[in-house]
């Protein structure tokens, strides 16, 4: 009978919910080289430890068009980034890390 239990709450047990997201088929936002955007969009990525970063818009001309720094944790982290209000055709979104290294660059195709 106490066999029986044991096999009984194994089984219930096993049917509960995962509560850790399988983020190796996610696609994140750095895996391209290039991306298509039409909107604001949330953008996923991967950082590989906790700390300060730096999310870069940069025109194709080299020019600094936006700069964000936020702390960010250590695996995925999610971002806004507003295309609305940029009017070029062509950016790049560069992540670095707080010790001003390139860790990620994407170029951004808007599509208004």
């Amino acid at each position: 009978m106490k066999k029986y239990i044991i096999i009984l709450f194994l089984l219930l047990y096993s049917c509960q919910k995962d509560y850790i997201e399988d983020i190796s088929s996610a696609p994140l936002f750095f895996d391209k080289n290039t991306q298509e955007v039409t909107d604001d969009v949330y953008i996923d990525f991967i950082l590989p430890n906790d700390g300060i970063y730096f999310l870069l818009l940069v025109d194709t001309d080299g020019k600094l068009i936006a700069r964000e720094k936020f702390i960010g944790v250590e695996g995925v982290n999610t971002r806004m980034l507003y295309t609305d209000l940029l009017e070029q055709q062509e950016i790049y979104l560069m992540l670095y890390n707080g010790n001003q290294n390139k860790l990620k660059e994407v170029l951004i195709k808007l599509s208004k």
